[in-house]
C-alpha cells in the first residue's frame, strides 16, 4: 500500500517525477504498447526527485532504528515442597495438583524462572515440560530424614533452588545460557545453596562503570548473571543488628547477609550485570530494613570471614561504586498477596545490580494470583520484563 500510494503521488506531481507521465498506450493487433513521450526534464525537477528519494530512504532507516529492543521475561516462584513423587513430602500432591501448578506456570509464561523448594529435576519436570524447558537444580546434599510438622508418617524432601529455562525463547533472542558453580557459601548449617546461571551474549554499548579502586577496572557487561536463592526463614522483620538480636533464625540470616554482600561486590567490581531472584524470607522494602540497607550500600570493599556477620568489611577498604547501587523491583508498593496482613510486604524479590538495574521495564512487575480454591503453593509467582541492550533481532 505504501509503494502504490507513493507512485500515485509521483504521477500527480508532474514537476517532481515526470517519468511516470512520459508514456502513452496504443493498441496494435489487439495488444497494448507503451510509446515514449518527448522528454524535457529540468534540473530543478531532478533535484526535487533526488530529495524525495533521500527522504523516503531516511524514513525507512528511521523505522529500522526504532525497532523494539528484545525483551527478556524473568520469573521466580517458591513451589512449596515440590516433590518428584505423588503424596511425598510436606505438601503431598496428586496428579490434579501438579496439573494446577502447570496451569500457573503457563500463565507465568517467563523465559527464565528461578525456583525454590524443589526436590530435584524430576520434580521440576512435573511442572515445567522438559520438551520446552532446560532444568537446572542445585546439588545441595541430601539432608537427614526429617518429619513434617503435624503430618505423622510424612518425611520432608530436600528443598533446593534451581531454574527452568525456555531454550527456544532464548534462542529467538539470540541468547544462550550456561550453568555456573552453585553458591554454596549461603548454605550455612546445611542450608540451601544459591543456583547460578549466566545468560550470554548480550551485545551492548560500553559500560560507564568506573574503576572500583586503583588497578581494578570496570568492565562492560557481556552477560547477565542470575542467582536463584532461598534465605533463612523465621526472621522476615525486625532488627538484624545490635545487641538485642538473639533469635537463631535472625543470627543465621545476618551471616547470610554478609556472604551475599561479598558476592554482590564481586559482581560490581567485575562490571557484571546481575540479578538475585527468589525467596529472601525478608521484607526488604519495609522501612529501614537492616538487610536491605547493608546490601544496597552502593559500596564495595575487601571482605574477611566473620563468625557473627558471615563476612566483615576490612577497615579502610570501602569505596563507592555504582555497580553496587541496587534496584529492588516494586519497592515501596503494596504487595497484593501479603502472607501476614499485619506486615504487608513481600518476601519474594527481584534485585538487580550493575547495568541490569537500568534494563528493568517500568511497571512490568506482576504478582500472579491463583484461581479460586486451595492455593497450589504458599507463594505467588512473580514476573518482570527486561529490555536488553542487544542488537539481535528477536523473532517473537
Amino acid at each position: 500500500m505504501f509503494k502504490h500510494g507513493l507512485k500515485r503521488a509521483r504521477c500527480r506531481r508532474r514537476s517532481i517525477v515526470p517519468a511516470c507521465l512520459r508514456r502513452r498506450v496504443s493498441v496494435v493487433g489487439g495488444r497494448s504498447r507503451l510509446n515514449p513521450l518527448p522528454v524535457r526534464v529540468s534540473v530543478r525537477a531532478l533535484l526535487q526527485a533526488s530529495a524525495l528519494v533521500a527522504a523516503v530512504a531516511l524514513s525507512w532507516s528511521g523505522l529500522a532504528a526504532a525497532a523494539p529492543a528484545p525483551e527478556l521475561v524473568l520469573g521466580t516462584w517458591n513451589l512449596e515442597h515440590l516433590a518428584a513423587e505423588d503424596r511425598a513430602g510436606c505438601r503431598p500432591r496428586q496428579a490434579a495438583d501438579y496439573a494446577r501448578l502447570r496451569a500457573v506456570a503457563e500463565r507465568l509464561d517467563a523465559d527464565i524462572v528461578a525456583l525454590q523448594e524443589v526436590e530435584n529435576a524430576a520434580a521440576v519436570a512435573r511442572v515445567f515440560d522438559p520438551a520446552r524447558y532446560d532444568i537446572v537444580v542445585s546439588e545441595r546434599r541430601e539432608a537427614r530424614s526429617v518429619g513434617c510438622r503435624g503430618m505423622p508418617g510424612q518425611a520432608r524432601t530436600v528443598l533446593r533452588t534451581g531454574f527452568a529455562i525456555q531454550r527456544e525463547r532464548l534462542a529467538a533472542l539470540g541468547l544462550d545460557w550456561r550453568a555456573l558453580p552453585p553458591y554454596r557459601a549461603l548454605g550455612i548449617e546445611g542450608g540451601r545453596w544459591g543456583t547460578r546461571i549466566r545468560i550470554e551474549p548480550l551485545e551492548r554499548a560500553d559500560s560507564a562503570l568506573p574503576e572500583a579502586r586503583p588497578g581494578v577496572a570496570g568492565h562492560s557487561a557481556t552477560a547477565l548473571e542470575l542467582m536463584s536463592l532461598h534465605l533463612k526463614a523465621g526472621c522476615a522483620w525486625g532488627r538484624l543488628d545490635g545487641s538485642g538480636v538473639n533469635r537463631p533464625q535472625c543470627l543465621l540470616l545476618r551471616r547470610q547477609r554478609g556472604i551475599l554482600e561479598q558476592w554482590v561486590d564481586g559482581r560490581a567490581e567485575a562490571g557484571q550485570a546481575f540479578a538475585l531472584m527468589g525467596d529472601f524470607n525478608r521484607q526488604l522494602d519495609q522501612p529501614r530494613d537492616d538487610l536491605w540497607r547493608e546490601l544496597d550500600d552502593g559500596e564495595v570493599c575487601d571482605w574477611r570471614d566473620d563468625k557473627q556477620l558471615g563476612r566483615q568489611c576490612r577497615p579502610g577498604t570501602r569505596v563507592a561504586h555504582p555497580g553496587a547501587d541496587l534496584l529492588l523491583a516494586n519497592a515501596g508498593r503494596p504487595f497484593p498477596y501479603p502472607r501476614n496482613p499485619k506486615y504487608p510486604y513481600a518476601i519474594d524479590h527481584f534485585v538487580f545490580g550493575g547495568d541490569a538495574a537500568t534494563w528493568v521495564i517500568d511497571d512490568s512487575f506482576v504478582a500472579l494470583g491463583f484461581p479460586q480454591g486451595p492455593p497450589p503453593s504458599d507463594h505467588h509467582p512473580l514476573r518482570i520484563r527486561l529490555r536488553l541492550p542487544s542488537s539481535s533481532n528477536p523473532t517473537r
